[in-house]
């Protein structure tokens, strides 16, 4: 059985905005803050409905101050080399 996060298309969905980080020396994808919220909007559990405001405001604030944490289409492959 696949994991899908609610809202999501599974894997291929989230990837194409992920973020690729380091942790302890591996290479690691980690959903965007966006797709985050697109998929605790549509779980609508009442865990996921309490941090959406923080989380709205998070990403509202990232989109003001003109931060993209997502990186280039060319940085991201080259993480992964």
């Amino acid at each position: 059985m696949a994991f899908v996060p609610s809202g999501t298309g599974g894997y291929d969905d989230l990837v194409r905005n992920a973020t690729v980080i380091v942790v302890g020396g591996t290479e690691m994808s980690v959903a965007s803050l966006d797709d985050v919220v697109r998929s605790k909007e549509a779980a609508g559990r009442p865990k996921d409905i309490a941090v959406l405001p923080a989380l709205e405001r998070h990403a509202r604030d990232v989109r003001e101050m003109g931060d993209d944490p997502k990186p280039s289409t060319e940085e991201t492959l080259r993480a992964r080399e």
